[in-house]
């Protein structure tokens, strides 16, 4: 009996100091992984900048561990910087105290562990202010270099394939392509240009969607003339919105991937015009808005765009995408013109029949040099019944060229009437807004009061067109606010560059905050843009 119970307390001591090794294992064990864990996290961590492999050994040196390996510690660094993945595998030998008793000398606690960090998607909106006061002090050859720099550090900076920029170049008004104008039910009044006008009361400032074709509710925005509200000419100089056959470089470049195409693009922008800031912010925020969707995804069938964009603009919140805005002027906002159209009164005088025939032979004949000649032009005054003709200086009952005896009538034999009877859109091809109240006007009634009616910029309700310009900057805060939004996270960037007080205000107002403001001169465009990138690079490194 005494023997039986030597045994079993014998085998008591035994047990008890055999859950000693065990719990002493545990301890052990648990060390080690946590120990692991966090160092593998601090390792794959982008923003550290020791060597991966030495920030996994100090964690075990502090944690009073033996330090793994090189070989231990299997280091995979992405393209570019953009992911890092850590993975470790260790085991620790411990010595027993009791089980070596029964032959156990010895227990080992294996650990593993592995942690990854990547960048996410990137959108980037590029607005660049190309008014006609860049071409002053060579802000515009200043912008180039620095812009590029900008795409160059951007791509160097990512991964291939997760990032996409959209350039809008703006001046009185933003020219999109008739490939990207197919997504929108627009009011097509002609083909010349393709500008759209937003409106206050329909909250297009009020939000970062612009509605595409199809969408209910519906939506039909009105499209902006073809019209030169600036200068006296025949033919116009400098039309509202750019000319789509000769000026397609002053057109959005939407959801590029290309780093060569954008910089190429930069290279080509060209200057003119005035300054609508709220119209380019209105575009640069729409362009990263998920509705877009089918936008992308109509230009990877097209085969303009590659695959991998497909998800492009991402979700708000998708937390893998960050979505940036780049807003840069020289200015402050001015005047936006536009023709007033059937929405805002009858008579239009963006489409249908205008008062003006011209005399078509001046187009027909084997000279050039008239093309433009006002002497072409005869103008209809409905309560005279009558036509002013300009070759003559008198009122009478026919157009000019539709009676025997004018210019060209009947050239050749059996043609008859040379009279043509212009359409709006044809004499705002043909001449300015300016050159039609002071030549067209002016000469047929002798009235200084009523040419300045017709004039675009001398009274505050002209007669044939619209100007905005005092509600503007509000228009630009609104877009800028909706940006913004906790739910959209947009991070806006702005440029001051050589801008007045009111232009410095409203930049400072629409930054994300005062950090994202920038307010340079000359050659520091460079350092902003170059700011910039920075910046965003630590915010994909949090994001």
């Amino acid at each position: 009996m005494l023997i039986f119970g030597l045994f079993a307390f014998i085998m008591m001591l035994m047990l008890a100091g055999v859950s000693l090794d065990l719990m002493r294992f545990e301890e052990r064990r648990t060390l080690l992984q946590n120990t692991i864990d966090r160092a593998a996290l601090a390792a794959a961590d982008l923003q550290q900048s020791l060597q991966p492999k030495e920030v996994v050994k100090d964690y075990f040196r502090k944690a009073g561990l033996k330090p793994p390996a090189d070989e231990d510690i299997i280091v995979t660094e992405g393209n570019f910087g953009t992911s890092r993945k850590v993975k470790i595998n260790v085991s620790e030998q411990m010595d027993t105290w009791f089980m070596k008793l029964v032959g156990v000398n010895e227990m080992s606690t294996p650990a593993a562990s592995t942690a990854e960090e990547s960048i996410g998607q990137v959108e980037i909106s590029l607005i660049l202010d190309v008014s006609g006061s860049m071409n002053s002090n060579n802000r515009l050859t200043n912008l180039k270099p620095a812009a590029k720099s900008f795409v160059d550090q951007i791509f160097d900076s990512t991964e291939e394939g997760k990032v996409s920029i959209s350039i809008v170049p703006y001046a009185t008004q933003v020219s999109i392509s008739d490939d990207l104008a197919g997504y929108f039910d627009i009011t097509g009044e002609h083909t010349y240009s393709t500008c759209i006008e937003f409106r206050d009361d329909a909250g297009d400032f009020d939000t970062t969607a612009i509605t595409l074709a199809g969408s209910t509710p519906a939506r039909t925005y009105q499209q902006n003339a073809h019209f030169d509200p600036f200068y006296r000419a025949s033919p116009p100089v400098l039309t509202n919105c750019p000319d789509n056959a000769t000026q397609s470089n002053r057109q959005v470049l939407p959801f590029s991937g290309d780093r060569d195409a954008l910089k190429t693009y930069i290279d080509a922008l060209s200057a003119a015009g005035n300054t609508s800031i709220d119209i380019g912010m209105k575009w640069g925020a729409a362009l990263l808005d998920p509705s877009m969707q089918p936008v992308v995804d109509g230009m990877i069938a097209a085969g303009s765009l590659p695959g991998s964009f497909g998800e492009r603009p991402y979700a708000y919140d998708d937390g893998d995408a960050l979505k940036i805005i780049v807003l840069m002027t020289d200015g402050a906002n001015t005047t936006e013109y536009r023709i007033r159209n059937s929405d805002d009164q009858n008579p239009s005088y963006e489409e249908g029949l205008s008062p003006l025939h011209r005399n078509s032979y001046y187009q027909e004949n084997s000279s050039s040099s008239d093309d433009f000649s006002l002497n072409q032009y005869s103008l209809w005054d409905e309560s005279r019944g009558k036509y002013y003709v300009f070759r003559h200086d008198i009122w009478r009952n026919e157009p000019y060229g539709a009676k025997p005896g004018d210019y060209g009538y009947d050239t050749p034999a059996g043609s008859g009437s040379k009279d043509h009877h212009m359409e709006w859109q044809e004499v705002w091809s043909t001449m300015s807004v300016y050159y039609f109240a002071d030549y067209i006007i002016k000469d047929a009634y002798d009235s200084n009061w009523l040419r300045n009616q017709w004039r675009p910029g001398s009274v505050s309700d002209p007669i044939a067109t619209q100007w905005i310009r005092y509600e503007k900057d509000a228009r630009t805060l609104d877009v800028c606010d909706a940006a913004k939004l906790d739910s959209r996270k947009i991070k806006i960037y702005t440029i001051a560059f050589e801008a007045p007080t009111q232009g410095q205000n409203l930049l400072q107002s629409c930054a994300s905050s005062d950090s994202n403001y920038y307010n340079v001169a000359g050659l520091d465009i460079q350092e902003a843009f170059s700011g910039i990138v920075n910046s965003i690079n630590k915010l994909r490194l949090t994001h």
